[in-house]
């Protein structure tokens, strides 16, 4: 067994979420139907559902088994704004600005990991290592995860 193929089996013995903020990137797509699969994983996408379903089916990708996410209509979106106002402000985050920062995929994707909604999040197909690593370090580092 090579290396890809250990973790791969190490994942399905202990199944995880991943919260895939870049939906809009067909990579990404097609790297949840390959997750959803091979059963390593549970996929959350986050993005408008009508353009993930629509850019899916125009690409002939299954991603019948993803959970998709809408960061701005998320039963979820008013208790991430309030943790995320909470936890930041004391460095200046307003409730406005909060409200704000919830829309991007990424910044949601790491509240959803914060209050325990998912495992962990991979990111890097559109947003650069340190776009993503900043919104990681502001939500993360504030306080211990719950």
């Amino acid at each position: 067994m090579n290396f890809i193929e250990g973790v791969k089996e190490r994942a399905r013995k202990d199944i995880k979420t991943i919260v895939l903020p870049e939906a809009s990137d067909i990579r990404t797509i097609k790297a949840t139907e390959i997750a959803i699969k091979e059963k390593y994983a549970k996929i959350i996408l986050l993005g408008n559902e009508e353009n993930i379903k629509n850019m899916a089916n125009e690409n002939n990708i299954d991603i019948s088994g993803a959970k998709i996410i809408n960061p701005k209509t998320s039963e979820k979106r008013e208790k991430y704004i309030n943790k995320l106002f909470e936890l930041r402000q004391s460095k200046g985050m307003t409730i406005e600005k909060a409200s704000e920062l919830i829309c991007d995929e990424v910044y949601f994707g790491m509240m959803m990991v914060k209050e325990a909604d998912a495992d962990g999040l991979v990111s890097g197909a559109i947003h650069s290592t340190s776009d993503t690593l900043r919104p990681a370090l502001q939500i993360l580092k504030t306080a211990p995860r719950n």
